[in-house]
């Protein structure tokens, strides 16, 4: 058995942005239970926004801070001097294969423990710039980790290296959801906040709006189920974007469905929504292991998604998923989505938390893995400083 550290470990944590995505939300349910096992984190954005999102709230209620350093010639200098302020045991950054940048920077200043942690499968086409960008952030990140972890292992094979079995630095930690946030129950009538009639049936989707997540597939989807008889809302929850939200109105429009397609925004009554779905809809072309997916099935919503690898991972260990070609059409679409409603409709909601809670999902799991690895690395520099003086701690927000 490993020697683990008694007292605190300092983790600074590398996020691209604070926003209601997968990687945020994840990190924001992990926070209160290695927070309460003695762990203390800071963040870091890599964005000039901190928020909308939960994490800084929830960061510094937690005794953590949260730094915005702007990926911008000075981001080297202003790092360096917040790890040297900080004193971290660990710099965890789960920035793809950028994550060599800050790992290499920690190198430097002495962080026993350097996480690089992949979260989806980067299996987009590579131009020559993009090629040569990966491989030196690549020989950074495989010079400097101690750890690397992916979400599933579809994201190390694409996302870090197909070899990365034979790496013992190499490891999948699931991602894991907390059911408590899904229990809470929302404060609107969904039918009534979206004028369904009671025969209607609710499509929603979960997501952040970004050309992989190919919300634009909502409407045709739609269409599809007309010409088949069913009546149907689409309804997006999820940080919108100008552009993103204008084609999927353009879509709807094109198929004269402009009414029934509603664009929520971010919420975080997530839970309390998904549970008057009658199907979840996500045709997203690129994922690791999706919360998109996951969230839905845990609360017994049938789910139709693409076929990717980390959506046949979970429809592999939990029902519920209907998995259709990523280039399907509409049609086929359709057809999966009526599936999906007859498997909610035949599922008891507490019957599908139980089975979640007693998955490789649960996520007591992943915060057991999360403190062993923090804790062996910490250990390796017991002697290390963690009390940083109050006074040298940035305000939230704060890139100086």
């Amino acid at each position: 058995m490993r020697t683990v550290v008694t007292g605190r470990v300092r983790v600074l944590r590398v996020v691209g942005e604070l926003n209601f995505g997968g990687t945020e939300m994840r990190t924001a349910e992990l926070l209160p239970r290695l927070a309460a096992a003695g762990t203390e984190l800071h963040l870091v954005t890599l964005s000039d926004t901190v928020g909308p999102g939960p994490l800084a709230d929830m960061v510094t209620r937690h005794g953590g801070t949260v730094t915005a350093i702007p990926l911008d010639l000075r981001f080297p200098a202003r790092f360096l001097r917040l790890v040297g302020r900080l004193r971290p045991d660990v710099v965890h950054a789960d920035c793809a294969n950028f994550s060599g940048v800050p790992l290499a920077l920690g190198a430097l200043r002495g962080v026993p423990g350097r996480v690089a942690h992949f979260r989806g499968d980067d299996n987009r086409p590579r131009t020559l710039r993009r090629r040569v960008y990966r491989w030196i952030c690549g020989r950074l990140l495989g010079s400097c980790a101690t750890d690397i972890l992916g979400v599933s292992p579809s994201s190390l094979t694409f996302g870090y290296h197909p070899g990365w079995r034979a790496d013992p630095r190499c490891r999948v930690v699931l991602n894991g959801l907390d059911l408590d946030r899904l229990r809470r129950p929302s404060p609107d009538d969904l039918r009534a906040l979206i004028g369904a009639g009671p025969a209607d049936l609710v499509c929603v989707t979960v997501g952040r709006a970004s050309p992989e997540k190919r919300r634009w597939l909502l409407p045709p989807i739609l269409a599809a189920l007309r010409e088949l008889g069913v009546s149907a809302h689409a309804v997006l929850v999820g940080p919108g974007d100008p552009a993103d939200d204008d084609q999927v109105r353009a879509a709807a429009h094109a198929v004269g469905l402009g009414d029934r397609v509603h664009l929520l925004g971010p919420r975080d009554d997530v839970g309390g929504l998904l549970r008057q779905a009658d199907v979840v809809v996500h045709p997203s072309c690129l994922e690791g292991l999706p919360g998109g997916v996951l969230e839905p099935v845990a609360v017994g919503v049938g789910t139709v998604a693409a076929d990717l690898p980390g959506v046949r991972f979970i429809g592999d260990r939990l029902p519920g998923v209907n998995i259709v070609g990523v280039d399907a059409p509409p049609h086929v679409w359709a057809r999966a989505v009526g599936r999906a409603a007859a498997y909610t409709a035949s599922t008891a909601p507490a019957v599908a938390a139980d089975r979640f809670e007693h998955s490789i999902f649960a996520i007591d799991t992943a915060a057991s893995i999360h403190l062993e690895i923090y804790r062996r690395r910490a250990s390796a520099h017991p002697g290390r400083d963690r009390v940083p003086r109050e006074s040298s701690r940035p305000p939230v927000g704060s890139g100086r």
